[in-house]
């Protein structure tokens, strides 16, 4: 989940890339991309070379960056980071709220649908409606290999439509979305494991993650996060789908096995109400990226033991002169 809201940090938005392995932190004065583990600055383009930047999409590790800036909401911008140059633009009616990309895709979510624009043409391959009063979510499953699907929140309170992209790629006609009730309260938040079997949901209550098939939109286990009523962040599958993250408002790292059995609570990151993102490094740790500019390392054991293994303020990581490939 992409976020919007300032901070004295000058951050505007964060988010991982597919792989989990690196990070935009779009702000106030340009762009920065990290690496993850370890951790270091990837890029950096300044103020004057961009402005301020609200979103942006990385392509897995490639020299593709999909950015929206401030001075120009409506316009998405494909940014060469090899040459440090535009390669492409495309202008939409409405603003850009978040961006979601696979290798050969994007989606855009504008006010009250979603663009599939292919990569790196920027050429709509498919187009879903999706309610206006709905909170900007979307999900994409980003394995090459796999099924390519889309979710977005459906027109029914709760509701999640998802519509496979592919066909229209193919010349086929776009099939009608398929809708999957999943809460009896509006979505806040939602994530597709990368091969698109899974799908992992969270309603405004926040007391429960629910997993579901995608294939037979039935729902596999109710991941219980806590009793009070919380604003879940973000959620993330590993590479494999054989776990699940989340953090939420009440400032703590869940992680359960996808099978549904309980795994861990981590110690807070940071005090609540701060957003935060959180992904996996590798099948026994964590990360949590904070819009003040923090980052915190989880590491856990099959034991139910759970420790922060390293903490820093990464917009005071010096860069590194290594290419993201």
């Amino acid at each position: 989940m992409n976020m919007a809201r300032r901070r004295s940090s000058g951050i505007t938005s964060l988010g991982f890339n597919q792989d989990q392995g690196c990070f935009t932190c779009c702000l106030t004065s340009g762009l920065r991309v990290y690496n993850v583990d370890p951790l270091v600055e990837k890029a950096h383009y300044s103020k004057e070379e961009l402005g301020e930047v609200t979103l942006c999409e990385m392509v897995f590790r490639s020299n593709w960056l999909l950015l929206v800036r401030a001075r120009r909401p409506c316009s998405l911008m494909l940014l060469d980071d090899q040459h440090r140059a535009f390669r492409a633009e495309v202008l939409f009616k409405s603003p850009i709220r978040a961006l979601r990309a696979r290798k050969d895709k994007v989606a855009v979510v504008l006010t009250s649908s979603i663009q599939v624009l292919s990569l790196p043409s920027l050429a709509r391959v498919a187009l879903l409606r999706t309610p206006a009063s709905a909170r900007p979510l979307c999900a994409i499953a980003t394995d090459p290999n796999a099924l390519q699907l889309l979710a977005a929140p459906a027109h029914r309170k709760g509701s999640l439509q998802l519509l496979d992209v592919s066909r229209a790629v193919k010349g086929a006609a776009s099939s009608s979305p398929a809708v999957v009730g999943c809460h009896q309260t509006d979505l806040v938040c939602i994530s597709l494991s990368a091969n698109g079997a899974k799908l992992a949901t969270a309603s405004e209550r926040g007391t429960i993650i629910r997993l579901w098939d995608t294939s037979t939109k039935h729902m596999l286990h109710e991941l219980r996060r806590g009793s009070d009523y919380a604003d879940v962040y973000c959620i993330n599958f590993n590479w494999s789908g054989s776990l699940v993250c989340c953090v939420s408002d009440k400032g703590t790292l869940h992680v359960w096995l996808a099978r549904g059995s309980y795994a861990h609570v981590c110690a807070a990151p940071a005090a609540p109400p701060l957003r935060a993102l959180c992904a996996f490094s590798d099948e026994a740790s964590a990360v949590v990226i904070c819009e003040d500019g923090t980052f915190h390392k989880f590491t856990f054991s099959a034991e139910g033991n759970c420790h922060r293994s390293d903490f820093e303020y990464f917009l005071q990581v010096g860069d590194d002169d290594e290419f993201l490939h």
